[in-house]
């Protein structure tokens, strides 16, 4: 084995690849838009193709239709295509096994047909209608593969990824990633602590560096894809594998060593796991966002009458401020003040520490989960409060101007971080909610380890549909009073 000086600006790269030059000025956004818009543009061109034809066919046959409502039918059958073709994954652009973009494909013909022919049972064009779905069922998945094989020929089009875990297959393993880039994934390299001397003098050059240089590979190159070769590792190994250095790639690929294992719902045709990290994905983002600012000054608005009664109940029945602010740690450690209805007496510091001091068993219940089942400082209106969960409605104030989201872990004190150990760093991606998987997982009736775990767990399977479960479960939660207290 031989270990070469890192050298990233070799002799001219291989046809099919996206040269070093050209990734550096593609953020992942672009790169992701540049290998979809064409798939959407060939999807809209084939059906509206397929209905001109059924539409001339019908003709033929003596069933002409109005122009005008041809016009509105196309419109209507190109949208609610697209549609199906976006809620069923087909715009992911990259990635995707041949046998599984066929099925889905079906799946949203399929299901864009009916809701328009079932919108036109009575229309003119019924018989154009009843024609299309033949021709559109096979036209669009072939004109989509066609156009696949096409866009691989140019250096413009794919998602530029690195290959790990090659070792000393690289002379088999490179060429059949080169080979597969009608997935849109494009090989721009691969990084392994060295290669053997049998690696061919054509692939020599692609050797970008170690697995420990990975982040300033990615961030030099804007690379956000990983292809790694699992290469025997057990799932412990592969997943400290991907901790310690593929933890900003917005996609890593887990490539099988067993071609027999079945993953058709996967990339390429030998097949991988597709493991997505949506927190680096913008348009997740925005999506997260746009939700938490929706819903806040929904609830907010809709709710005012009520808080406004509430906070006269509080004042009379506790006397002092409305609204308790607490400093907690956010997203990328900035501190900010959670802000809470005051549940607790204005003295509460000095009641919880001579609590704590004259009882062991409360000492130790606090430093194990930071609460108090039968807490000594909560006010009679607070009990009530923090029953329902009322209490944190203040916190969507908090989610307004950005330093808290509607879901996501617990915020925590400084004091808190030490529990966390090595998923503080998890922690600290999100902006922390309102409600999380915590809330929703028995809440105050878990431990911390289980907390901190529900934490990294909802970070590492972040998406947008997990945040809307939670929000679903929340509600059942809050109703039911689970964890409580």
């Amino acid at each position: 084995m031989t270990t070469p000086a890192l050298s990233t600006s070799a002799a001219t790269p291989m046809r099919g690849t996206i040269t070093k030059s050209t990734a550096k000025r593609q953020s992942y956004c672009s790169q992701f838009l540049r290998t979809t818009v064409p798939l959407l543009v060939v999807d809209v061109a084939a059906c509206f193709t397929c209905l001109v034809v059924a539409s001339l066919i019908a003709t033929l046959f003596g069933h002409p239709g109005e122009f005008w409502s041809s016009g509105k039918l196309a419109i209507l059958f190109v949208t609610s295509i697209a549609t199906s073709f976006l809620v069923l994954g087909l715009y992911s652009g990259v990635g995707m096994h041949p046998i599984y973009e066929f099925r889905q494909c079906m799946i949203a013909v399929t299901a864009g047909y009916i809701f328009v022919a079932a919108s036109n049972l009575n229309s003119q064009n019924a018989f154009a209608i009843l024609l299309t779905f033949p021709l559109m069922l096979g036209s669009i998945w072939m004109a989509r593969s066609l156009l696949r094989h096409v866009l691989a020929k140019f250096n413009w089009w794919g998602v530029p990824c690195f290959v790990f875990g090659c070792d000393n297959r690289i002379n088999r393993l490179y060429p059949m990633h080169r080979r597969n880039m009608t997935t849109g994934f494009r090989p721009f390299g691969f990084v392994q602590s060295d290669f053997p001397r049998h690696t061919k003098e054509e692939f020599r050059q692609y050797w970008l560096g170690t697995p420990d240089q990975s982040a300033d590979l990615r961030r030099d190159h804007q690379v956000h894809v990983a292809l790694v070769h699992r290469r025997g590792r057990t799932d412990r190994e592969l997943a400290k594998f991907i901790e310690a250095h593929l933890r900003g790639f917005t996609q890593t690929v887990i490539v099988p060593d067993d071609d027999r294992i079945p993953s058709l719902w996967s990339m390429g045709h030998d097949g991988g796991l597709i493991v997505k990290d949506r927190l680096l994905m913008p348009s997740c983002q925005l999506i997260k966002r746009c939700m938490d600012v929706a819903i806040s000054a929904l609830v907010l608005l809709l709710g005012f009458p009520f808080f406004v009664i509430l906070a006269l109940w509080m004042k009379v029945s506790s006397p002092g401020p409305l609204f308790f602010g607490h400093e907690r740690i956010g997203r990328d450690g900035l501190k900010f003040k959670a802000w809470k209805f005051r549940s607790m007496c204005v003295n509460a510091d000095e009641v919880l520490n001579k609590t704590i001091a004259e009882n062991p068993e409360l000492r130790a219940e606090w430093e194990s989960t930071q609460k108090l089942k039968n807490d000594p400082r909560v006010t009679s209106s607070g009990r009530f409060l923090r029953k329902t969960s009322l209490d944190e409605i203040p916190q969507l104030w908090n989610v307004l101007v950005g330093e808290m989201s509607l879901v996501g872990p617990r915020p925590i004190v400084a004091s808190e971080i030490e529990k966390y150990n090595d998923k503080f760093s998890s922690y600290l991606r999100v902006t922390p909610g309102v409600t999380g998987f915590w809330q929703i997982s028995g809440r105050n009736l878990t431990s911390y380890e289980r907390r901190v775990e529900l934490d990294d767990y909802y970070v590492r399977n972040w998406s947008v549909w997990f945040d809307l479960y939670i929000l679903f479960r929340t509600v059942k939660t809050v109703m039911m009073r689970e964890g409580a207290f």
